[in-house]
């Protein structure tokens, strides 16, 4: 597995990216609403490796997603190369009520997280 590449700035705060398993994981973090969603959709595809099997998106430390947030998963879904698949990983609270509400969750594969303890 390769080390984490510095990402700067926007909501990407790491890539790491997996030769032999052919995947590359993408840690955001932050609030994905209407003034962020289209600005990470070009960067999320650009990461995307050639030839993965898998573009994973942890999502543990995404406090807020709106709707705008939910469309961006799915474009990013539908313009992944062929044999890519789309894997959204540690969805918690928020997040996950939205992507729920909205139904996402049959689209594109979600870990949901889960609940903290009281």
């Amino acid at each position: 597995m390769t080390a984490p590449a510095p990402v700067t700035g926007g909501l990407i705060h790491s890539v790491t990216r997996d030769p032999q398993a052919r995947t590359t994981v993408v840690r955001l973090h932050g609030e994905l609403d209407v003034l962020t969603a289209s600005e990470l959709i070009p960067s999320l595809l650009g990461l995307a490796g050639e030839g993965d099997h898998e573009l994973v998106l942890d999502l543990s430390a995404v406090g807020f997603c709106d709707s705008s947030g939910a469309n961006a998963f799915l474009q990013v879904n539908r313009r992944l190369a062929a044999g890519t698949r789309l894997l959204l990983r540690g969805v918690s609270r928020q997040p996950a009520k939205v992507l729920r509400l909205l139904g996402l969750h049959r689209t594109v594969p979600c870990e949901f997280a889960p609940p903290a303890r009281p």
